[in-house]
């Protein structure tokens, strides 16, 4: 496992200009670059990249992101592997943390967690919004909340 502060160096550092630049030739437009979209085919560059911003974005085929989502994107990479690249790009060392039998289960616990909440966000959104007493019974309560 990749320490957090060593993945926020990772993405402090990497410039998505330089990242999206090994891949793709830009070409400077204001404060933005352009250029034709890695991900699909066009003759016309639809292809923005903001170092400003440090995102990329094509608005031929929706694709977006930072440099980590690029690189996952474009090499066909996890994240873990699109982290190391980055990390071997701009020489930051990576000093991995081997899981124990606690980490591992404290990771599914909070993943099985973030699975329920959004599963409950889900539904209670769908109950306000479409059904009958939702209409009814949630919207009422609206003004009395100042929403």
């Amino acid at each position: 496992m990749i320490p957090k502060d060593t993945v926020d160096r990772i993405i402090e550092t990497a410039r998505i200009e330089e990242v999206v630049g090994d891949f793709v030739a830009l070409k400077r437009r204001g404060v933005n670059m352009l250029g034709n979209c890695p991900f699909h085919n066009e003759r016309s560059p639809s292809f923005t990249v903001s170092p400003t911003k440090g995102i990329y974005k094509c608005f031929g085929c929706g694709k977006a992101g930072n440099s980590v989502n690029f690189i996952m994107e474009h090499e066909n990479s996890t994240y873990p592997e699109a982290l190391r690249y980055l990390a071997k790009k701009y020489n930051i060392e990576i000093e991995e943390k081997e899981l124990t039998a606690e980490d591992i289960e404290q990771q599914n616990e909070k993943e099985s967690l973030f699975v329920v909440n959004t599963f409950a966000q889900k539904y209670f959104t769908e109950q306000l919004w479409e059904s009958d007493n939702g209409k009814a019974i949630g919207y009422s309560l609206f003004p009395r909340a100042g929403l």
